[in-house]
């Protein structure tokens, strides 16, 4: 599923991130934590203030977890190159396989 999205939201090809994380699929944090905690830091918020637009509203983290982590943390391996990105709160959201996340602008449209 490389380069799928929601909604069908791309970040431009040359576009930097504004921020990145990671998620470590053998910890016991979840990918929702994760990213919360990444728009959080970009919007210099707590984590709390984000309940007003909830995250399960815009992505299924749980459906995001299994299709990109699943395979590994059963003792199998993950398709190399598999993302997922999706928009939340003005952010196009793209989670890499190998744990990276990554928030662009959903608004900018420079190449």
């Amino acid at each position: 599923m490389s380069g799928s999205t929601e909604g069908g939201d791309e970040p431009p090809p040359d576009a930097s991130p504004l921020h990145e994380a990671r998620y470590d699929p053998d910890s016991s944090q979840r990918l929702i934590a994760n990213i919360l905690e990444a728009v959080a830091v970009l919007e210099e918020r707590p984590v709390e203030a984000l309940r007003e637009d909830p995250l399960h509203e815009s992505i299924d983290t749980e459906a995001v977890e299994i299709l990109l982590f699943g395979s590994r943390q059963h003792g199998g391996t993950s398709t190399a190159g598999q993302m997922v990105t999706f928009a939340y709160r003005g952010y196009l959201i793209r989670i890499h396989d190998d744990g990276r996340i990554l928030l662009f602008d959903a608004h900018d449209t420079t190449v």
